[in-house]
């Protein structure tokens, strides 16, 4: 039997934390809202799920921040080439675009998009006053511009060269893009542009007059020089067999615009291209690819 002292207490305290304790609202039966679970279903058809698939692709253009230095990278890299048919024979983009999807699968590199603006034998200055190379630039979105005069206009004409050769290159840097300057070949040796004195009369003093003229505009707009010319003739001086031209003995075969490739993608991306890019080259016979690729990736 429970004594009436304890009851009192029991009272009392009971009391008190009536007068320090806010009550609990009281929820009758009436008051619950039952959940329709079928709705629950029928939320996610309000979800666009196309959009996703958007979403996702955006997400791959978001940079990422280079641990070691602190530098947002871009997960792709975008590319514009302006250029004649040392560009478009073989399809020279698209190599470097294969390329960067290889080291891209392997961890190494990053994807490339190339988009392109050429016209058989054209300079710089054919592509300035058309105004086609000039607006695509403009439109922005570009990482690097790749610039290629005609095959002889750096030096037949190394002043209209470098004035259009600058114009483009600042144009790009105004829009976002660091110029890259596609320093091409000599012809084959005994090509009749050798009878030329503008020419120089061989294969290197032509080259080195090609480099020159490449390198002075590269520099003077803070640009990137790509010496495809220099990686051509170290090629043929250590297989002189090798054969990098196409019959015409100008453009270049399919070795050649391998080789072209490599040494773009080595200034484009500023990693040497490895092991893993050689399947951007499939016509190459494969100690070709793998010899031409080793000569770019040499210090």
């Amino acid at each position: 039997m429970i004594q009436t002292p304890f009851i009192l207490a029991l009272a009392l305290v009971l009391a008190s934390c009536s007068e320090s304790s806010s009550p609990l609202p009281l929820v009758s039966p009436a008051d619950v809202v039952p959940v329709d679970v079928s709705a629950l279903v029928d939320v996610s058809a309000l979800v666009d799920v196309s959009a996703l698939a958007d979403v996702a692709d955006a997400s791959a253009d978001i940079a990422v921040v280079d641990a070691a230095s602190d530098v947002p990278v871009p997960a792709r890299l975008r590319i514009l080439f302006v250029g004649n048919s040392y560009t478009y024979v073989n399809d020279l983009p698209a190599i470097i675009v294969r390329m960067g999807a290889a080291a891209a699968r392997a961890g190494i590199g990053q994807e490339i998009i190339a988009d392109s603006v050429t016209v058989g034998g054209a300079t710089l200055r054919n592509h300035w006053e058309t105004g086609t190379a000039p607006s695509r630039i403009m439109a922005g979105g570009w990482d690097a511009v790749v610039l290629q005069g005609q095959s002889v206009e750096p030096v037949l004409n190394n002043a209209e060269f470098r004035s259009y050769g600058e114009r483009f290159g600042m144009l790009a840097g105004a829009h976002g893009a660091r110029s890259v300057f596609y320093a091409t070949w000599p012809r084959r040796a005994g090509d009749a542009v050798y009878a030329q004195t503008w020419s120089g009369g061989s294969q290197e003093v032509f080259n080195t007059r090609m480099r020159a003229a490449y390198a002075q505009v590269a520099t003077s707009v803070d640009g990137t020089l790509a010496p495809v010319g220099d990686a051509w003739l170290s090629a043929l001086r250590q297989r002189p067999l090798l054969e990098l031209y196409d019959p015409d003995g100008s453009h270049p075969s399919a070795a050649g615009s391998w080789l072209a490739a490599c040494v773009l993608y080595r200034a484009i991306t500023g990693v040497a291209p490895s092991a893993e890019t050689e399947v951007a080259a499939p016509t190459v016979p494969a100690a070709d690819a793998r010899f031409l690729r080793e000569l770019i990736a040499a210090p």
